[in-house]
């Protein structure tokens, strides 16, 4: 079967300084501290690790993260996605008065043989999944950027 392609982009907005939220971003070890979907992350170098993630439905991603742009200067992380998922992942962070707005996007494709046989019929309820745990996230961040 044929992998099945998602975009996804997300806007968060949080109440710190911007590079306390980059750091928190770019640390990829500690998202099962403050994002609540992220279930487990096991550290493998400085830059890559490998993380459980469980949304609403009843399954677990299994995906690598490695970063291949830290950049303070323009407040601006990349990262692989291998795994369930295969890709990449951006965040761009801005302030904007006492906010900082996290910008989010990812482009993947389904690498699992059962992801690529359902994805056309169940692609709307994975999109939601998605957002339920991107909003997780953004409460998670703001708890613990304010902690």
């Amino acid at each position: 079967m044929k992998p099945r392609h998602y975009s996804f982009a997300s806007t968060w907005r949080v109440t710190a300084p911007v590079a306390q939220a980059f750091d928190a971003v770019a640390d990829l070890e500690r998202y099962a501290v403050w994002w609540p979907d992220v279930r487990h992350v096991t550290g493998i170098d400085d830059d890559t690790a490998r993380l459980a993630i469980r949304a609403t439905l009843p399954y677990t991603l299994h995906l690598t993260l490695h970063r291949t742009r830290v950049d303070e200067t323009s407040r601006h992380l990349l990262a692989e996605i291998a795994g369930d998922l295969e890709g990449w992942a951006s965040w761009r962070l801005g302030a904007d008065r006492e906010t900082t707005v996290l910008r989010y996007s990812q482009e993947v494709v389904t690498s699992e043989p059962w992801m690529n046989a359902i994805g056309s019929l169940v692609s709307p309820v994975l999109r939601l999944n998605h957002t339920a745990m991107m909003r997780r996230g953004q409460v998670g961040l703001a708890r613990y950027l304010s902690s």
